[in-house]
């Protein structure tokens, strides 16, 4: 099998978690992260999921999965420790056209989940088919290293640089000397070590327009 990368847009979007176990709470958590619309279904949580589904952060229903709890959803995952309910899951997103992953069976799976390394708006995804997530955490974790906090500075200053240098209608080719100016400069360097005075008159200089590096 060979998968399609693709960054996915969950923002307020019903997800459904079918399970509410240690593994369960860890995929409704990042789902979290990303702002879905959780709902765990399973007549037991662990202690974390009790606590945010007392917080109202997640809906919880409380009952054996059933083909109805998907109603709506953009996205599944099956995450009980029965291979039967799991399959079962998987058949009724399919026939549903619903997203569905069923968690460490891949032939059940229309997506699954890579290993990530997040730095802010930063995101490096790691996929091994589903061959071997020990070797996508291995890598990940090999990597973590080489991508400092710096990094999330970076791309939130670059935002703001974006916004600005769009806005003054260049052509394409002058926006990207700049855009590519700017990342192969030493602003990560400076960043890191906190030249913020250096950062903002380099801005000004390589887009003539005032930078807010938000410090």
């Amino acid at each position: 099998m060979k998968y399609y990368p693709v960054g996915l847009d969950i923002k307020n979007k019903k997800c459904v978690v079918i399970g509410g176990g240690d593994v369960a709470e860890r995929k409704a958590l990042k789902l979290l992260d990303y702002g879905a619309d959780v709902c765990v279904v399973s007549p037991a949580l662990t202690p974390h999921l009790k606590q945010l589904a007392g917080e109202d952060r997640i809906r919880h229903i409380h009952a054996d999965y059933q083909a109805d709890h998907l109603a709506g959803a953009f996205l599944v995952i099956g995450a009980t420790d029965r291979p039967d309910v799991n399959e079962q899951i998987s058949q009724d997103a399919r026939a549903r056209s619903i997203l569905i992953n069923i968690v460490d069976d891949p032939p059940e799976c229309d997506f699954i989940l890579p290993a990530l390394l997040e730095r802010g708006d930063l995101v490096i995804a790691i996929l091994t088919g589903g061959n071997s997530p020990s070797l996508a955490k291995k890598l990940r974790l090999e990597l973590e290293p080489q991508f400092g906090p710096e990094y999330e500075t970076f791309l939130r200053i670059m935002g703001a640089v974006r916004q600005k240098v769009l806005a003054k209608g260049l052509p394409f080719e002058e926006n990207k000397e700049i855009f590519e100016a700017i990342v192969n400069s030493d602003m990560l360097k400076l960043i890191k070590y906190k030249r913020w005075d250096v950062i903002k008159s380099y801005l000004k200089r390589t887009t003539g327009e005032d930078i807010e590096v938000g410090v």
